[in-house]
């Protein structure tokens, strides 16, 4: 039997606004998102902007123009990991990604969309459990779904605002730092 567990944002400074503002009702999900990625870089001393950034998503992102198939970019993909010895948190969000884009057949564009998606749902997801029920927070499993989702498509869009261009090394740093500057300013949607 399998089991779940809901590991939280850790009770540091870095994450103290974006655990006062997830979940809320009154907060839009904008504001939530610049929240939750303004905390993740801090905590992650902006390591996770340079993993985003890394050559291995850019070549992610071309794996995402050519596969032919979910399966067969991800095993690709596993491949370039394990000849890099690289793992991590940001690689296994991005095999998700590559497997959704490339299932919607969305190319490079889509991959790194669903690359900011994945990552945010990531992080709404290790608090917004804990604030189900709260007062002025979402009061059921449908609303924080749904809040979720809200929070997913604002890092979607932020990501698919920006074309992504070439994948070459430097145009993706370059790509992935322009959303992350996105993501982390105040919105009110």
């Amino acid at each position: 039997m399998g089991t779940s567990a809901n590991h939280p944002s850790p009770n540091t400074p870095n994450w103290k606004l974006a655990k006062a503002v997830v979940g809320r009702e009154d907060v839009p999900a904008g504001r939530q998102a610049a929240e939750i990625w303004r905390a993740a870089l801090k905590d992650r001393a902006a390591s996770l902007k340079k993993e985003l950034g890394s050559e291995l998503l850019g070549r992610a992102a071309a794996i995402a123009d050519s596969a032919e198939s979910p399966t067969r970019a991800v095993k690709q993909f596993e491949s370039l990991m394990l000849a890099s010895r690289t793992t991590g948190l940001s690689l296994e969000v991005a095999k998700r990604a590559l497997a959704r884009a490339v299932a919607g057949q969305s190319g490079a564009q889509g991959f790194a969309g669903e690359l900011f998606a994945e990552a945010t749902s990531y992080y709404v997801s290790r608090d917004l459990p804990s604030y189900l029920a709260a007062v002025g927070r979402v009061q059921s499993t449908s609303d924080a779904i749904q809040l979720k989702a809200q929070i997913r498509s604002v890092a979607l869009e932020s990501a698919s605002s920006r074309d992504v261009g070439t994948t070459d090394p430097r145009n993706w740093r370059r790509y992935v730092g322009q959303v992350v500057d996105e993501l982390t300013k105040k919105k009110s949607r």
